[in-house]
């Protein structure tokens, strides 16, 4: 059998993108679920400028792949990394490798702080990425919870909800989310184009987006999203709801309007024939975890990214292999 080689690929061809969509649609119908995050596979089939990806060939086929979104030098880590290993494969040898030509990517590129992705994760201490030296930087509790019958719920005096209008409603809900995740590395900061490119995907619905509303003020959303029956990103295989979004505005926090809109969604989840409904939350957000843990959801696994500070290679200029995309 020829040996596994590694590549390091800096523009994102039509073959390549071909490629590595194969190896994630077979890892997706092997595994049950989809090997690498919804933000980093909307980042690739965004075919971004100043793509870096690391590829793991055996002969002419494709074994493997390290996806790598880069960030400005300053605050926060530098470049943010995901895995896939096809299932024939020796999985934590190929891993191990692209992990380590990661790491001499962004050694080269100038070093910097390196965030490592890994799924579906039971025990986190006892990972490849742990075995490797890497820390844990954050945890997303992946949760489920049965909808046998529709949530009640009510609004309250002089509050509104009413499913999103794109464009008339898109600034008021820019400011709540960005207000509501000041910070966050994903759903924080949120501009125009992105919420574009989240309406563009091809489970978008603007009815299964509640807001709600005081008077002209927005003070919270909910956005659900469908899962069917062929879904490939859940354990599940009946048609799934998702909390994808629940935002509520700062100046609203501690009024119930965040239960209210958590009932809400998922009783128009429920209506479009959800039966289960799943949801991921920062593992560190004790109100969050409260709140879901009391309307019924309970913890499956944790999504772990970790951490590792990569110093520049001695000796040797940065190289500009990676640029923001």
């Amino acid at each position: 059998m020829p040996p596994v080689r590694y590549e390091i690929a800096t523009e994102l061809r039509q073959p390549v993108l071909a490629e590595i969509l194969a190896l994630i649609e077979h890892c997706t119908r092997v595994e049950g679920h989809r090997p690498v995050g919804e933000h980093k596979y909307a980042h690739l089939l965004g075919a971004p400028g100043g793509w870096t990806g690391v590829l793991a060939r055996r002969a002419d086929e494709l074994v493997g792949y390290a996806h790598l979104r880069w960030n400005p030098a300053g605050d926060g880590p530098r470049l943010a990394a995901e895995v896939v290993v096809h299932p024939g494969e020796d999985r934590d040898e190929v891993a191990r490798h692209l992990v380590e030509e990661v790491r001499a990517l962004l050694a080269r590129a100038g070093g910097g702080v390196l965030w490592l992705w890994v799924h579906r994760v039971q025990d986190a201490a006892t990972t490849l990425a742990a075995r490797m030296g890497f820390s844990i930087q954050r945890e997303l509790a992946f949760m489920t919870r049965r909808l046998a019958a529709a949530p009640e719920w009510r609004v309250p005096d002089g509050v509104t909800v009413r499913p999103y209008r794109p464009g008339p409603d898109d600034a008021a809900l820019l400011r709540v989310n960005n207000a509501a995740f000041a910070g966050h590395p994903e759903n924080g900061g949120w501009t125009a184009a992105t919420l574009e490119q989240r309406r563009s995907l091809d489970w978008f619905d603007p009815a299964g987006v509640l807001l709600a509303w005081r008077g002209e003020r927005l003070l919270g959303f909910h956005w659900t999203k469908w899962h069917g029956h062929d879904s490939d990103e859940v354990p599940v295989h009946e048609p799934v709801g998702e909390v994808y979004v629940l935002a509520v505005d700062p100046v609203a926090h501690g009024t119930g309007l965040g239960r209210l809109l958590l009932r809400a969604g998922l009783a128009h989840l429920h209506g479009r024939g959800c039966r289960v409904a799943v949801l991921y939350v920062d593992a560190a957000s004790g109100p969050a975890l409260a709140l879901y843990r009391s309307e019924g959801f309970v913890e499956e696994y944790r999504e772990v990214c970790y951490e590792a500070v990569v110093p520049p290679e001695p000796a040797q200029p940065a190289v500009d292999l990676l640029r923001p995309a």
